[in-house]
């Protein structure tokens, strides 16, 4: 059996979902220590104008804080700054109509805690991918675990490109902007664009 062993991310790109649906069992690391800069709390999506990251303000960790117990801090207006963002870009993408309300009303709830808010987003897309791979947390920190896991804790990262992890390769789709195809994008852009077809592009992008 197929274990992945990785943390929860914000909207997560299109190379995370590759790594899920190539698992037997997925284990999301929820003890670790809270990593600044990383994809844990931000995504990136296609605009008119490019790339762009959105990012989740979250209240200010103490030195070493577990990732489960770092709350989102909404006193800063993101929710409505991200959900505008993503109404403009993919507003007139194909399959926004279908799948925008699902998202929407996660970002209304405003769950506290950020573990919570991207553990939802995952399971969510999940179901619309109809991967239905069985994903736990983990109830403790493990340095090390047995051959039968995949350590991709920290591996997918902004700082980190493709060829590090070869495991992922760029399988071009219709988007919305730019004559040039923009490769691993948070799930959303491919969902968005390309609906049913987006479980048939993940498979292609296996290397």
């Amino acid at each position: 059996m197929s274990v992945l062993l990785i943390e929860p991310h914000y909207l997560p790109c299109i190379e995370y979902f590759t790594m899920l649906s190539s698992a037997d069992q997925v284990v999301l690391e929820c003890q670790e220590n809270y990593q600044k800069q990383s994809y844990r709390n931000r995504c990136r999506i296609l605009t008119a104008q490019g790339p762009l990251e959105l990012s989740i303000p979250v209240l200010k960790p103490r030195r070493k804080m577990l990732l489960k117990d770092v709350k989102i801090d909404y006193q800063q207006k993101w929710v409505k700054d991200h959900w505008r963002t993503i109404q403009t870009a993919y507003g007139n993408a194909p399959f926004y109509q279908h799948f925008a309300p699902f998202f929407y009303r996660i970002y209304q709830r405003k769950p506290s805690f950020l573990l919570d808010l991207n553990f939802e987003f995952i399971s969510l897309i999940q179901k619309l991918l109809s991967n239905k791979t069985p994903i736990s947390k983990t109830t403790g920190y493990c340095k090390y675990y047995p051959e039968t896991y995949r350590d991709w804790r920290s591996k997918i990262h902004p700082k980190k490109g493709l060829k590090i992890n070869p495991f992922y390769k760029p399988c071009n789709y219709n988007q919305i902007f730019g004559k040039k195809f923009v490769g691993n994008l948070s799930i959303i852009d491919l969902l968005f664009c390309e609906g049913p077809l987006a479980t048939d592009i993940l498979t292609n992008c296996k290397s």
